[in-house]
């Protein structure tokens, strides 16, 4: 049986890991960056790098309960944060430092005369495949991967690792219909040649299960890291002297108060899995997981 479960296994990897074709074109969001300086380039991205490194974080579970003896699920993890209207708009200082201007962020619409528009977003979505495997101990194990794969021609590719454990708790407790579990995930994402996250989550997780239908829910808190790093262009900047050089601006945003709550259910037919859930905090964040449990 396990020489089975392995061979399959296997032939699944081959086909969820495969890298996509990666795209160079576009880069709009470095061009729009250029001209700006750091204070504004906060403003401008930050509702991108919220909403992308919270998403990237989500369905990193969808139960509790830790199956007994050995078991596999390979599956994609499609996640889509929505864009709150209060993060579509800026105040930009204006070059001279003297008075600010209401402007678009990345997700945003129109800028003003003096800076870009935005891609005008309402959501951020984002698909990584997910790999689990247990049990030792009660203890199974998650891992991510994604190749540097297309995310959009405006600001290029993005790529995933990342790695939990979860553990159950039910097993120290007297037998309940509800089952209790922790779990620890670290993940590193690079999104375009702009940012980079490196992010963590703690998660107390709590199912149920009625035949092949499990009700979970989770409660969770985040620790994220965003660095970013862009050519900056100073408006005197002419390529043909020297004296006026690009520099490259980079700073770092420390996000450590995401506190989550994720309410879900998961559908197992056979060996198929179904789940979806929506997790409720700065961002709300709907996730779809489909995979096959063996």
């Amino acid at each position: 049986m396990w020489r089975y479960k392995g061979i399959l296994c296997m032939l699944l990897l081959s086909v969820i890991f495969k890298p996509a074709l990666s795209s160079d074109e576009g880069r709009e969001i470095e061009q729009n960056l250029s001209s700006m300086t750091q204070e504004n380039a906060r403003g401008y991205l930050m509702p991108l790098m919220e909403s992308y490194s919270s998403s990237t974080l989500r369905s990193t579970y969808h139960s509790a309960e830790i199956n007994k003896g050995f078991n596999i699920y390979i599956g994609m993890k499609a996640m889509m944060a929505f864009i709150p209207d209060e993060s579509r708009s800026f105040f930009a200082t204006t070059a001279n430092g003297e008075s600010s201007k209401k402007t678009a962020t990345v997700v945003g619409d129109r800028g003003n005369d003096t800076f870009p528009n935005g891609f005008n977003w309402h959501v951020v979505p984002v698909m990584i495949p997910q790999l689990q495997i247990g049990n030792i101990l009660g203890t199974e194990f998650s891992f991510r991967y994604l190749p540097s794969t297309k995310f959009d021609d405006k600001i290029g590719d993005f790529n995933v690792i990342g790695g939990g454990i979860t553990h159950s708790l039910s097993q120290y407790l007297p037998e309940i219909p509800v089952q209790f579990a922790i779990q620890g995930f670290f993940q590193k994402t690079k999104l375009g040649n702009i940012f980079e996250t490196t992010g963590s989550a703690y998660n107390f997780l709590a199912s149920s299960r009625f035949a092949g239908l499990t009700l979970y829910g989770g409660l969770g808190y985040e620790i994220t890291d965003i660095d970013v790093q862009y050519n900056y262009y100073p408006p005197e900047y002419d390529p043909s002297h020297s004296t006026s050089q690009p520099g490259v601006i980079s700073f770092t945003e420390s996000i450590d108060d995401q506190f989550r709550a994720t309410l879900g259910m998961s559908l197992r037919f056979i060996i198929f899995n179904l789940n979806a859930d929506y997790s409720f905090g700065d961002y709300q964040i709907a996730t779809l997981g489909l995979g096959i449990s063996i």
